[in-house]
């Protein structure tokens, strides 16, 4: 059986380039012509494709077409919310918490597992920050997706307790793996970054409630971070208890509004099932971080509690001291939160990639959100959460509303901005805040954000398109962006608030400065 030849993918893609192409089944029509010509059972790749055609493109023998691009790249959802995400793990640290439910796993990070998607990647490039986003990269690259806006996601339990000096390391690595040339130190990498190949548009990192004070925060900014995943687990204070979680709601609180008002987008990680819970609680804990202004959260991941060996509550379990909630019970609440959830909040996960091999006791539904999703259209429930709600790969609308939820949080005041279609599927948004300091009139702990509003997230949804693109059929780089941060100013300016700050991701810097924002120390500002 022969081999196909370079020669022979080569003329597909030609002649794929010269025909009128409407949808992948064009492309795979092609390759099994291909396939029978060349005597070999299987079709090419999608992967080699892309390869070929970048390599003919990068020779001048084919000229960049933007829907066969569309048509031959793989899992064309993993970058369909407008970035490419890149997950990475930091080395093995030990935790401050003694969360009765939490794997102590050797030679891993404190709460993972050697078995899961993200933890395999960096234990086979030993922790290593710079060769995970390199290898990630690039499997991006060999499978079609744009990657010149990149959201790096650090994952590894605890991140502010590990030793400061790791931690810049860490993210200097990072940002190098991004940027042309190694960097002397993290200034320099960022300042790199800002006209890179590969841009850091967010850098999110997970913490305790307790971690999180005003001078961690000014660290945090150091480090270009702009998001936070934030550990608050439940709002009850017996159960936090209960599992030695080491905080209680209180500081949970507190976090919360000091991150708010130095402008970070912020994650909820909330916990079903947890022991001493019931279904009735964990619907009330989160109806309360939906409606309470203490809470309100920008982003969750719902993570259902599952018993694994070695830990404290694996003994309860065996001891008939905990029993997990049915498969049946679990669905019931998580639709039940589904149904509850507010337009502002983006529900990113509701399970976590454990392994059903690895998991005692609990769920082992991996495909929760699918058997939901299935669930919630014979309901006809509809989850009004921002993920449900993206146009994720579906072609631009002409015909879009500008709508703004206001609402109380934290001791200040929220504009959520947006752009979304007849069906309320969201285009593109925008997160003002006036923080708490500007309602009670006092000092910002933060000087840079003093008599400012501040701008917390701004995103394009769809395809991600590459720095300077021209859209085809996709949402981003129609001036989505622009217009928000007009509307944004036209709201300060209407409260009398004379300067608005944007937290601004490294990468994205050069784009505010078109609308007249500076550099202030980590902040873009604008004086209004």
């Amino acid at each position: 059986m022969e081999k196909i030849k370079k020669d022979d993918i080569h003329n597909l893609i030609k002649t794929a380039l010269k025909k009128p192409l409407y949808n992948k089944e064009d492309i795979e029509k092609l390759k099994r012509v291909l396939a029978k010509s060349s005597g070999v059972s299987n079709p090419v790749s999608s992967s080699v494709i892309v390869r070929q055609y970048e390599d003919l493109v990068k020779k001048g023998e084919v000229p960049r077409n933007r829907t066969f691009e569309r048509l031959i790249r793989k899992k064309a959802i993993r970058t369909s919310s407008g970035v490419a995400p890149v997950a990475i793990l930091t080395k093995p640290y030990p935790c401050p918490g003694q969360c009765i439910y939490c794997p102590s796993e050797q030679a891993m990070p404190k709460s993972y597992l050697s078995n899961e998607p993200a933890a395999m990647r960096a234990i086979n490039n030993n922790f290593d920050p710079y060769r995970q986003v390199k290898n990630r990269l690039l499997q991006y690259k060999n499978i079609g997706h744009a990657t010149d806006k990149v959201e790096v996601i650090i994952l590894g339990g605890t991140f502010s307790a590990y030793p400061k000096f790791y931690q810049e390391e860490f993210i200097k690595n990072v940002f190098d793996a991004c940027n042309p040339r190694p960097s002397r130190d993290l200034k320099e990498a960022q300042i790199i970054n800002e006209q890179a190949k590969y841009r850091i548009v967010c850098l999110s990192i997970e913490t305790r409630p307790d971690m999180v004070d005003e001078k961690e925060i000014r660290f945090l900014r150091s480090l270009g971070v702009t998001k936070i995943q934030l550990g608050v687990q439940t709002t009850h204070n017996h159960i936090l208890e209960h599992v030695k979680r080491g905080h209680q709601t209180e500081q949970s609180i507190k976090a919360t509004q000091l991150l708010k008002d130095a402008g970070f987008k912020l994650c909820y990680h909330m916990m079903v099932n947890l022991p001493r819970s019931t279904p009735e609680l964990d619907l009330k804990a989160h109806r309360e971080i939906f409606t309470n202004p203490d809470y309100k959260p920008d982003g969750l991941k719902i993570y259902p509690c599952v018993v694994l060996e070695g830990t404290e509550l694996c003994k309860q379990w065996h001891l008939g001291a905990y029993k997990p909630y049915s498969d049946r019970v679990l669905s019931d609440l998580l639709l039940a939160i589904k149904e509850w959830v507010p337009e502002f909040i983006r529900i990113d996960r509701i399970y976590r990639d454990i392994p059903k091999e690895s998991i005692a006791a609990g769920s082992i539904l991996s495909n929760i959100r699918q058997v939901l999703k299935s669930e919630m259209e014979e309901q006809r429930i509809k989850c009004q959460c921002i993920r449900c709600r993206e146009i994720k790969t579906k072609e631009y609308s002409e015909d879009l509303k500008y709508k703004v939820n206001e609402y109380r949080a934290s001791g200040g005041k929220e504009f959520f901005l947006s752009f979304t279609d007849k069906n309320n599927m969201l285009y593109a948004l925008l997160r003002l805040r006036i923080p708490s300091q500007l309602s009670k009139k006092s000092k910002h702990f933060i000087s840079e954000l003093e008599d400012a509003a501040i701008i917390r997230e701004i995103r394009t949804y769809g395809v991600s398109l590459g720095v300077g693109g021209k859209p085809l059929r996709e949402t981003q780089h129609r001036g989505l962006g622009a217009s928000l941060i007009e509307k944004a100013e036209e709201i300060t300016r209407g409260i009398s608030v004379k300067r608005l700050a944007i937290i601004s991701g490294v990468g994205v810097r050069g784009y505010f400065r078109k609308f007249g924002y500076e550099l202030e120390d980590t902040y873009m500002i604008k004086e209004l």
